[in-house]
Order: C-alpha cells, then structure tokens, then sequence
C-alpha cells in the first residue's frame, strides 16, 4: 500500500465533527501516533496557538471538537482531514445521542419535546449547534454558503472520509497517511436508535430544513471520494473488500 510522502510528513489535523464516527476514528489515531497524537479537550485557542508555534512541539496529529483554522499559527507544513456523515443521519444521531444523556444541557428539551418540537426551537440554540453544522465546522465560521464550504473542502482538506463508506475512508487515509496496521473499532454508537422510515415525517422535514447546506457538502464529498476509489487497482479494491469482511488491514 503506497503512501503520499509528502501529506505524510506534515502535522495533520484530524477534526471530530460531532456524530461522524469520530471517537472510532480517535481509537485508531491513538494507536497510530500514541504520544505524538495531541486531542483538543477544552483548552483554549491561545494555548494551542502557543503550541503550534513552537517547531518541535512533539506532535503529528491534532484531534478534535474544533474547526477549520486551528493551525493559524503552526510554524509546521500541516494538511486538514475529517469525516463527514449523510446530514440526516448525523441529525437523528445527535438528537438520540442528547436524548440518552441526562448530562447534556440539552437533554430537558428532548425529554420534554417531541422531535418535530426539538428541532424547532429558538434559531439562537438551532443555529449553535445544527444548522448546517458540518459545514461550519469546514469552512470554519457561520453562517458558510455551500458555495463557501465546497471550495473550503476543495482548498484545504485533500481527503475527506465518509461514515457510510467508513472501511473505504479508513483505508484511503491509512494508505496517504502511512499509517500502521488498523482495526476498526465501534464506540459510542446510540443502541436501538429508530431508524429514519421510524420517524414522523414532519420532524424530518423540520431536520431537511436546518441542513440544505450540509446535504449539497456532503454529495460533494461523496462523489469526490467515490471518484478516487474508482481509479484504486483491483488489488487494493480487494484489500477493501477483504477489510470489510474482518475489520483489520496489515502493514
């Protein structure tokens, strides 16, 4: 499996866009660069900032809750990569996700609220955490146009995963990365989470509402990383295919 060099060399950062199997993600990159791996976790941006400008500051990797501009100060040659999920999905994960933790501050509402009545509260809390969430995180402000956020994935993040082709992204990223042998882990998946047909239709189109954005990003960035499976040799397309049945790819 041929690696890129030169994206191997430089300090990746890894962003978590929330409910885009990022903690599976975390598993592996913790075995791949162990003490070289550094995870954003409530430290302010004037630390990292502090951090990043140092030149041997120890890291390869930086993972995280955070978007697009992180590096604005690494004196390092960096590259951005990520996962993005099918927006809808990630929507009803996230909503199952705070409706099972009575620690989340959101966590009254969806105890309270049906669906369709969750995802039409004020724009104030709509705006912060869902509206068009996973473009924000690429473009790195709100409000981004779709516009804004494709050439933001076209300019900076040269390989985007996607949860729905989840073994397929690991592979690719393992191969531009050099990274070690890789298994595939699972974790923190919601347990029992209705499935989409399950749910009242007018919440969907509540949901569909908040994510015009992220939907056009998200196709953008599927067919971009189909396109680039297709033109893998058929040995490796085998690899992928022999990754899918057991979980783990060798060095």
């Amino acid at each position: 499996m041929s690696s890129d060099s030169n994206a191997r060399s430089r300090l990746l950062f890894f962003m978590h866009i929330p409910k885009t199997a990022g903690s599976s993600i975390h598993q592996i990159l913790y075995r791949q660069y162990d003490g070289r791996l550094g995870v954003v976790a409530g430290q302010g941006p004037d630390e990292w900032d502090e951090l990043l400008s140092v030149p041997d500051h120890g890291l390869d990797c930086v993972f995280g809750h955070y978007g697009y501009g992180l590096h604005r100060c690494s004196v390092r040659p960096h590259e951005y990569t990520t996962m993005v999920r099918d927006p809808i999905e990630a929507m009803l994960s996230y909503y199952f996700y705070i409706a099972a933790q009575p620690s989340h501050w959101l966590y009254p509402y969806a105890a309270e609220l049906t669906m369709t009545q969750f995802f039409d509260m004020p724009n104030e809390i709509l705006d912060l955490f869902f509206r068009d969430y996973q473009s924000a995180f690429i473009v790195g402000r709100r409000p981004a146009s779709a516009q804004e956020a494709i050439r933001a994935l076209q300019a900076h993040f040269p390989l985007v995963g996607i949860t729905e082709l989840y073994h397929e992204s690991v592979y690719l990223m393992k191969r531009r990365y050099g990274w070690g042998a890789v298994e595939v882990f699972h974790v923190n998946a919601t347990p029992n989470r209705p499935t989409r047909e399950q749910i009242d239709p007018e919440a969907l189109d509540r949901i569909k509402r908040l994510i015009g954005i992220d939907i056009r990003l998200y196709r953008f960035a599927r067919t971009r990383l189909i396109q680039e499976l297709r033109q893998l040799p058929r040995a490796e397309k085998r690899i992928i295919e022999q990754f899918k049945a057991v979980g783990r790819l060798d060095d």
